[in-house]
């Protein structure tokens, strides 16, 4: 009797390791230097800041597509790009200036250096040029002077903590109330209402015009066993702010290099799984910088595909400064039941994190047509949208981080739970040793029959 049990359980422990042992040699060992390297590569020189509507953006498009391909993703409805048009700001081949004329116009008083004394703000670009003076309508406060032109309002401003590095996001539908948009530093502010109380002129020219062009997402997926139960889509955007009128490079490293790099690198994970229960959709959205364009068109034009989607963003991975920040919409808590289901898998990793309810991400659109979603983010704004968020500052221990909670995730929504997958490591480790166990034991009670 002992000698069957003592079979038994060997057979058991040699089925579990010969599995576990497949599995090991099998899965793709997620690479967070991979992730690194991807990173430094897409805030390189060559990319420029990867605004959309450049050359480097559509070269980004490309780079994210063919790395759909070599990672074995099929393409989405029969094509990787998913175009949709957009209004961007356009860069013109002059110089950008802020002078001050004579009461005549005819000749310069003082011209500010770009960078230094004043610089663009994007948010708005319905006009480029303006000239004013106290006969116009003007408004003045403590930070700023707002100029009223017919329809058109310009708006000059010093920023908070006087600093000119910080960029805000292009409004590509144009809503803005201002027709441009021009930060100052205190003591240009200060001169240039100085110059107004004695009548002279004021003159500023940004070259930026409003274009209109077709921009693309990039979409991948791995086809599952049952392509009628809601898919489970993973995304990330690309795009990010350019460079400025003196080539300082945006670099984006963090926002959001990081996001679309970690997702290039999950989906060589995810493949080595072998086929889900259900589509897995991994989308890289463009134009997130102008309000969410990419994944607001991709939520309209497949909206009814995406009913009972789960939906995982990653936006900012790469900071072990902050807790990982798990961003539900504003309406979410934390009962809602996608929320409580990943907290549940965080909870089990024992994982530094905080959850979030902003609609501040490509979450959003999802969760304004109540589809399951939420944005992973490692919610440092130290550097965003300054010239100082680089590959520097990416932390490779925040990668793992986020990879070691939606790895479980991803099984437990599209793998069943499936616990070899999960827990293989241990298995191979103790299905090892149960074999070392009860081969001995066998053997000695082989010998005493």
């Amino acid at each position: 009797m002992k000698k069957t049990i003592s079979a038994f359980f060997l057979t058991i422990s040699l089925l579990l390791f010969t599995n576990s042992i497949n599995i090991y040699k099998n899965i793709y060992k997620f690479n967070h230097t991979s992730v690194k390297n991807n990173i430094d590569y897409l805030t390189s020189d060559d990319y420029k800041g990867r605004l959309a509507g450049t050359l480097e953006n559509i070269q980004t498009e490309a780079f994210v597509k063919n790395q759909f391909q070599q990672n074995g993703l099929e393409p989405f409805n029969g094509d990787y790009y998913d175009p949709f048009d957009s209004n961007y700001p356009h860069k013109l081949d002059e110089n950008p200036y802020l002078r001050i004329l004579d009461k005549n116009s005819t000749s310069i008083i003082k011209e500010y250096e770009y960078g230094s004394d004043y610089k663009e703000e994007m948010l708005s670009f319905k006009k480029n040029h303006v000239v004013f003076s106290n006969k116009d309508s003007i408004k003045t406060g403590d930070n700023g002077i707002q100029i009223t032109k017919g329809s058109d309002s310009f708006l000059f401003f010093v920023p908070e903590s006087n600093s000119l590095t910080f960029r805000s996001s292009f409004l590509a539908s144009q809503t803005s109330y201002q027709s441009m948009y021009v930060m100052l530093t205190e003591a240009t502010l200060k001169e240039i209402k100085e110059y107004l109380s004695k009548d002279y002129k004021i003159s500023c020219f940004i070259p930026f015009e409003v274009k209109n062009t077709t921009l693309n997402n990039v979409v991948g997926f791995i086809k599952g066993k049952d392509t009628k139960t809601p898919p489970v889509v993973i995304s990330a955007h690309f795009d990010h702010l350019g460079t400025d009128l003196k080539g300082n490079i945006y670099r984006g490293a963090l926002d959001n290099a990081s996001g679309i790099s970690f997702i290039l690198e999950l989906s060589k994970y995810i493949t080595s799984l072998g086929t889900p229960d259900r589509n897995i959709i991994f989308v890289g959205f463009n134009a997130e910088e102008f309000g969410l364009l990419g994944s607001e068109h991709f939520v309209k034009k497949y909206s009814s595909m995406l009913k009972g989607a789960k939906v995982y963003n990653f936006d900012m991975i790469g900071s072990s400064a902050v807790p990982l920040s798990i961003m539900g919409g504003k309406g979410d808590t934390k009962e809602t039941s996608f929320m409580r289901s990943i907290t549940s898998t965080i909870n089990t990793k024992a994982v530094n994190y905080k959850l979030i309810f902003e609609d501040a991400s490509d979450h959003e659109p999802f969760r304004r047509n109540n589809i399951d979603a939420v944005t992973f983010c490692d919610s440092d704004m130290s550097r965003i949208h300054t010239p100082e968020d680089t590959i520097d500052h990416i932390s490779v221990e925040a990668i793992d981080r986020a990879f070691n909670v939606i790895s479980k995730e991803i099984i437990k929504q599209s793998f069943n739970g499936n616990p070899m997958l999960i827990y293989y490591k241990n298995i191979m480790i103790f299905s090892a040793l149960g074999t070392v166990l009860f081969s001995f034991l066998l053997s000695i009670q082989i010998k005493k029959n």
